[in-house]
């Protein structure tokens, strides 16, 4: 008999919030990041080549959270031992000792957590809901608690599921300020559920310039070789962080609070005559890459276009992190002895059943609205320096992939591909 053991959320949320201070010089990405930093980063591009080849021919919009899914991951990670540890590791790009690994993760999260009411706040919260039937080690406890500040609540999974279902959910509403209803849908927990792990993480900024609304006009964005749709672009000049290679423009757009220094970075591809650019771009991103072309960014005066656009995702994440190398974790022989007591007993063997994120943003003249969510659930398995030349023109109006950064450590917070805004 499959007894649901464990389920880990993690919601991330962007609102609009006034601008803050300007920024002075141009960011600097760290050169020796944190291992986590570095981790995440990689792992965010690993996932979003295998969600963009699994999209196959449909080539549609992709959204999602790297730091998200991440950090759902790190946690249940902190409970793996042996090769089961070892595979998620090296799918998640981390390197190196596991306690400085969670160390990392907590020191990203505290810089975060640094911010100002007055200028931003970006809130990161985490609570595991525990049946009375299962028992998790004091090791485990101490370093959900000290790397994660996650608390635990008793829930009663058996005799109480939609009443524990409606606690969590009330509890994820309200860190994420009402923006992730319902999280937890019908089914999601049931009376086999043994622990629910939630992280929430809320995102507060608007753009350090706003775009003015009354320059957004309908334009078209060409959505293949020889076809477009009219869609609201907004435009604004300024000064930006800019880069190009002969392929590829890049630039990022600032959010308002300061710090930590967030952006949108945007990665436009050249058009070319057969419209390939951004299946070349895609097959050329690695995380060296894209250290090697955002390490020239300079300030610059830019005429920017950039579409309003809004995207909503959901991908089960089961096949993609199988594919990365992470394949004991989900199967009889996952070795979750770092996490509960009885990781084999009569009901069966500890294991992941399924990871499941869904995304959403919602970017326009004020700034950015996105969340995330991610869900692993685990189950009893049986058998600056300003230019004066003339600005230059970034026009987004065709294909292109884009990240909001973290511009100090290098975290991807989200990435996404606009396919059609």
């Amino acid at each position: 008999m499959r007894y649901t053991a464990f389920l880990l959320l993690v919601c991330m949320i962007q609102v609009v919030f006034p601008g803050g201070p300007a920024s002075a010089g141009v960011p600097d990405r760290k050169a020796d990041r944190e291992a986590a930093a570095g981790a995440i980063d990689a792992f965010a591009i690993d996932v979003y080549r295998r969600l963009a080849e699994d999209d196959g021919e449909r080539k549609g919009n992709l959204f999602f959270s790297p730091y998200s899914i991440a950090s759902a991951l790190a946690m249940t990670y902190g409970g793996a031992s042996g090769q089961t540890a070892a595979e998620m590791a090296k799918a998640l790009r981390f390197a190196g000792d596991a306690a400085a690994l969670h160390a990392s993760m907590k020191k990203i999260a505290d810089r975060f957590g640094a911010i100002s009411g007055d200028e931003g706040v970006i809130d990161v919260a985490n609570r595991l809901w525990l049946d009375g039937t299962q028992k998790l080690l004091p090791d485990y406890i101490a370093l959900a608690g000290e790397n994660y500040d996650g608390g635990v609540e008793s829930a009663d999974f058996r005799k109480g599921t939609e009443d524990a279902r409606a606690t969590i959910n009330a509890w994820v509403e309200r860190k994420t300020r009402d923006k992730i209803r319902e999280l937890l849908r019908k089914g999601d927990v049931t009376g086999d559920t043994r622990l629910v792990l939630t992280n929430a993480i809320y995102f507060n900024a608007a753009w350090r310039e706003p775009f003015d609304a009354e320059l957004t006009k309908e334009e078209p964005f060409r959505t293949g070789r020889n076809e477009s749709k009219n869609v609201p672009m907004m435009q604004q000049t300024g000064m930006f962080s800019y880069g190009e290679t002969p392929e590829l423009q890049m630039i990022k757009v600032p959010y308002g609070f300061f710090p930590p220094r967030i952006s949108l970075l945007v990665l436009l591809p050249r058009v070319n005559k057969s419209f390939t650019q951004l299946e070349n771009l895609e097959k050329d991103l690695t995380l060296e890459s894209l250290d090697r072309w955002t390490s020239d960014m300079r300030f610059r005066r830019a005429a920017l276009w950039l579409p309003k656009f809004r995207v909503e995702g959901r991908f089960e994440l089961k096949e993609v992190l199988k594919k990365l190398g992470m394949k004991l974790a989900f199967g009889r022989d996952a070795d979750f002895s770092g996490m509960v007591a009885d990781p084999h007993n009569e009901e069966g063997d500890f294991c992941i059943d399924a990871v499941i994120h869904q995304s959403f943003i919602d970017l326009d003249e004020k700034g950015t609205e996105a969340a995330a969510a991610t869900a692993v659930s685990m189950i009893r398995a049986t058998a600056f320096r300003p230019e004066t030349e003339e600005p230059v023109e970034f026009r987004a109006d065709h294909p292109f992939i884009y990240c909001i950064v973290d511009d100090q450590t290098g975290v991807i917070l989200f990435m996404g591909r606009m396919m059609e805004p």
